[in-house]
């Protein structure tokens, strides 16, 4: 069956656009193939692969981890207290509830059984490799996928400490194509960018490691065969979970609007294959059979 790969990135509550790309493509009865996911997208994929269906308000809800509100409040006190708590601890939440969530979603079902094939995205902490996970119990890979470092702490695999897989590749294109099934449709769930001059050498510092991310997820986007971008504006935090019904709903416009583009894909040519008249052109002749020379023809030697 022809279909399509999914490449889902990461955004913590923008995620929920990715849960409205699916709704979508089921609608339209387009069939996925396979399915790549870091992070929130990570969450999304399995989801989808496990039909886990649930609406945006109620997975934020499910979700919802009370150490994460506390990091929305942008008032001086809630402020300093970050300032602290960065400077006392390796990370600011335990991150207890969401594994719970992830726990009771997906009880103990592994990432091999998956009837999609299935890859869910980390990243090693120590050596930046990204760390396709294919095997192994589903809610313990999507904690990993989704330690944002600095917010959660990383999660031990296998000898490894691995984070968030957004630290690897924003959008996990290159572990969506190593599946080889069919066509990357990649998902961007990331804020339109806005350009404004810093207000200090902090948030100047800020704006030049985002602007390097976003050239790296450029670069990543490229390779895919279609890329749908969320492109927030005004945006949505990350983890603001009253935005989520709002992410979901610009996400089913996104996919609407891309559906057109996913239908061509799907009646074109295999990606990556060559036209005909090139695999013609590249074809090798076939050795002809060679032909003794009668002896009466030869000519006398000398």
């Amino acid at each position: 069956m022809r279909g399509i790969v999914l490449a889902l990135g990461g955004g913590g509550v923008r995620g929920t656009a990715h849960l409205a790309l699916l709704d979508v493509l089921r609608e339209a009865q387009i069939p996925v193939v396979g399915l790549a996911g870091s992070s929130a997208g990570a969450l999304a994929a399995a989801m989808y692969a496990f039909d886990r269906q649930m609406r945006p308000a109620e997975l934020a809800e499910w979700l919802k981890d009370p150490e994460l509100e506390r990091l929305q409040k942008n008032d001086a006190l809630h402020q300093m207290f970050r300032l602290v708590e960065f400077l006392r601890r390796p990370y600011l939440a335990e991150g207890s509830k969401i594994r719970q969530g992830f726990r009771a979603l997906f009880g103990n079902c592994r990432i091999e059984e998956s009837p999609i094939p299935l890859v869910i995205q980390a990243c090693d902490l120590h050596t930046g490799e990204l760390v396709m996970l294919k095997a192994g119990p589903v809610a313990e890979a999507l904690a990993a996928s989704s330690a944002v470092p600095s917010v959660f702490p990383p999660v031990r695999w296998h000898g490894r400490w691995l984070v968030d897989g957004d630290v690897a590749e924003k959008v996990p294109v290159t572990a969506a194509k190593a599946l080889g099934l069919g066509p990357v449709v990649a998902v961007d769930v990331s804020n339109r960018p806005v350009a404004s001059e810093p207000k200090s050498a902090l948030e100047a510092a800020l704006q030049a490691g985002e602007a390097s991310r976003r050239r790296l997820l450029s670069l990543a986007l490229a390779q895919a065969d279609l890329s749908i971008a969320l492109a927030a504006d005004p945006p949505i935090e990350t983890f603001d979970y009253t935005q989520a019904e709002r992410a979901y709903e610009l996400g089913r416009i996104r996919a609407e609007e891309a559906l057109p583009q996913i239908r061509q894909l799907l009646a074109g040519p295999t990606p990556g294959a060559s036209p005909w008249w090139l695999r013609l052109a590249q074809r090798k002749p076939k050795p002809q059979p060679s032909r003794s020379v009668p002896e009466q023809a030869q000519p006398p030697k000398p």
